[in-house]
């Protein structure tokens, strides 16, 4: 019985051991890009980015190319048909 038990507990430690070092590591370091994403560092940089390139866009003559207009100018087109209610 005492060996039985013993096998039980030496399973279930390198069970645990295995988790944490294939699985539990996986979790732990999604977690920490969550957090690092989530810090007020990160959206403050993330935020100056954003009007820096908008800042830079308005210093352009022509933004998007024509092809990327045209194609947006479709899609635009093509969503406000699909909302008319006849």
């Amino acid at each position: 019985m005492k060996t039985f038990i013993y096998k039980i507990l030496i399973f279930f430690v390198v069970f645990f051991v295995l988790y944490q070092i294939t699985v539990g590591k996986t979790i732990n370091e999604i977690e920490s890009r969550i957090e690092f994403s989530k810090s007020k560092e990160n959206i403050e940089y993330v935020k100056s980015k954003i009007k820096e390139e908008m800042r830079k866009s308005l210093t352009k003559e022509k933004y998007i190319s024509t092809e990327d207009a045209q194609l947006i100018n479709d899609f635009l087109n093509k969503i406000k048909k699909d909302l008319k209610i006849n």
